[in-house]
């Protein structure tokens, strides 16, 4: 079943860009209805749906931010500043750090994320991942999924006949 779209409000429209609470910039990839409002990450490329009025109010996070204990001990690489290792993140986007000649170095978390993304590839090739336009290309699944679903539905359709 496919979710029916809705025209969307002037500050909905494809493209219209949000400031969340706590994890930057979010851009409107499709609007369906008030329930349901798909939204792109523009620090991390995540892609979740969210309902039109806490959009607004800019209350969604983004499942891909790591927490701060998490991160804080790692150790990343700059070429500016050489070799950083977290020490703490002081508030919502500032990630204080320190070189190694202890001095402190604080950064947007936006850049942080980037160089340990950049840390955490060991072959150097660049994945390009392609945003999805709409509610069923973020749902596509793999082929066996597919057939076993439409058997399924097929079954379905024909118990009792």
């Amino acid at each position: 079943m496919e979710a029916k779209k809705m025209t969307a409000p002037q500050d909905m429209q494809n493209g219209a860009r949000f400031k969340t609470n706590k994890h930057g910039y979010v851009r409107v990839i499709d609007y369906f209805n008030t329930h349901t409002v798909i939204v792109f990450f523009e620090n991390t490329g995540n892609i979740r749906a969210i309902s039109a009025a806490k959009l607004r109010a800019g209350k969604l996070t983004d499942s891909t931010v790591a927490p701060e204990s998490i991160m804080v001990g790692e150790k990343i690489e700059s070429v500016k500043y050489g070799v950083l290792t977290i020490v703490a993140v002081e508030s919502e986007n500032v990630v204080l750090l320190k070189n190694d000649r202890e001095e402190d170095v604080r950064l947007l978390m936006a850049s942080v994320q980037k160089m340990l993304q950049k840390t955490g590839k060991s072959d150097g090739k660049e994945e390009t991942l392609e945003a999805p336009s709409s509610l069923s290309a973020l749902t596509k699944r793999n082929k066996k999924t597919k057939d076993v679903n439409t058997l399924l539905k097929k079954m379905l359709k024909d118990y009792g006949k």
